[in-house]
């Protein structure tokens, strides 16, 4: 009876490869059949000063990470230019103490982006909106050290954590927060560039 089990699940695995399923971000070329880009500039529609480089930065590690597609430096050697805007940025309270001290945040990230020709200027491909967002506590009492967020991430060391300030700790968790959300954004990105069902 196991034998005949595992037989079913090969089977089911199998059948799932034929029918086209596979996992996000898996494609292995762009749009139109493009195997190579330039990730262009990313307008900052926001007051955040710097933002659109960071998109833009992280979206290229993010391709070079992948490992699939070549980076171009020059839009004339590429097959397609990835660039777009960062639309919005945003960060607003979402818990208060008693005493109606926010102790904890949540950061939000709206960006745009699409594929472009560069010979004949024609879009190939079209993101709109696309919005992530983090949370982070502002007080030390509400950063939860132990967390793997917190152990794999954090710009500061838990032991110094009761020594800060208040505005320290946020600061510094805002900074970690926002590091989240652009590998969240340019993760995505890259998974519905590359998609093609």
């Amino acid at each position: 009876m196991k034998k005949a089990g595992r037989t079913l699940a090969l089977a089911a695995a199998l059948g799932l490869g034929a029918c086209g399923y596979h996992f996000p971000g898996q494609g292995r070329t762009l749009p139109g059949g493009a195997t190579s880009l330039q990730v262009g500039k990313f307008r900052n529609q926001t007051g955040r000063p710097g933002l659109g480089e960071k998109v833009r930065d992280a979206l290229e590690q993010e391709v070079l990470r992948r490992g699939v597609f070549p980076i171009e430096r020059q839009a004339t050697g590429a097959d397609l230019v990835l660039e777009g805007a960062v639309e919005r940025f945003e960060t607003r309270p979402v818990a208060f103490s008693p005493t109606d001290q926010a102790v904890r945040y949540e950061t939000f990230l709206t960006v745009s982006a699409q594929l472009r020709d560069p010979r004949s200027d024609k879009v190939v491909w079209r993101i709109g909106s696309l919005r992530r967002s983090d949370s982070f506590g502002s007080v030390a009492e509400t950063v939860v050290a132990q967390s793997s967020t917190f152990q794999e991430r954090a710009t500061i060391d838990a032991g110094d954590l009761a020594q800060l300030s208040d505005v320290q700790v946020s600061e510094s968790q805002r900074s970690d927060a926002l590091e989240r959300v652009l590998e969240n954004v340019t993760r995505d990105l890259y998974n519905a560039m590359v998609e093609d069902f």
